[in-house]
């Protein structure tokens, strides 16, 4: 699941906010959307996704379910078209739409099952400030073994802004980041990166109550079997490094 770019026209943000639009002081409420399919053991698909069932309570309860969705089934995507002319996600049709191509790969050939899971869990941090979503995909369509990877997006409740991170690598501290997150990385796991300059950005981060986690996906920075791997640098550690703390400033 990369991240995408955001793009949502007026009208289809307008489709998802009922009349009731207060700016009351609310927290999305999850009713998750479960989804699974096989076929004669030759695939199998699993979906668990977070969908804010309060999503016409606050206008920025519907940026934050449309970026999510588009972020968690990218390459999937599928909308409808509802009475009134708006357009509208459709979970169902997502879901059937990775059913579709795990199907094809099982027919390529008489090897082991192939299958999908996409397992998503939300939660609050800061004070219930900040919507995080953790979404766990693994996947196998041949091969010696699966793949798999962690996502994170950390969504500001007031604006339904996403947290992007990434600045933290450029700038006159991004050498000092690297520095830090190198060596907490070298020291806890076996990483085949021989220097701090050699250190890609973290595919993923999330904000934690104390400061912010870095995760790197399998093959990134580790071999395999090291697994996904992750360090959690605290605000004080980050501040120290000169970068600006966004989502404290």
């Amino acid at each position: 699941m990369k991240k995408c770019k955001f793009f949502m026209p007026l009208v289809l943000l307008m489709s998802l906010v009922a009349c009731n639009n207060s700016e009351q002081k609310v927290l999305p409420e999850f009713e998750p959307f479960t989804f699974e399919a096989t076929d004669n053991s030759t695939f199998e698909v699993k979906v668990t996704y977070q969908r804010i069932a309060n999503v016409w309570d606050r206008e920025v309860f519907a940026k934050i379910e449309w970026l999510n969705y588009s972020n968690s089934f990218e390459g999937y995507e599928k909308e409808t078209m509802d009475d009134d002319g708006f357009l509208r996600m459709d979970l169902d049709a997502a879901a059937k739409s990775i059913v579709a191509e795990y199907a094809d790969y099982a027919s390529e050939g008489e090897g082991p099952m192939c299958w999908y899971s996409m397992d998503q869990t939300a939660y609050f941090v800061r004070d219930d400030r900040v919507l995080c979503y953790e979404t766990l995909v693994e996947s196998y369509t041949g091969g010696a073994h699966g793949g798999q990877s962690l996502w994170y997006e950390s969504f500001d409740l007031e604006t339904g802004s996403l947290y992007d991170f990434g600045y933290l690598f450029e700038g006159e501290w991004g050498a000092a980041l690297r520095e830090v997150v190198y060596e907490r990385l070298n020291k806890e796991y076996a990483i085949l990166i021989d220097s701090a300059e050699m250190l890609p950005v973290s595919s993923s981060m999330a904000l934690t109550d104390a400061g912010l986690l870095f995760v790197y996906q399998p093959y990134e920075v580790a071999p395999y079997s090291e697994g996904i791997i992750s360090v959690e640098l605290t605000d004080e550690e980050l501040a120290e490094t000169g970068a600006p703390l966004v989502w404290i400033d």
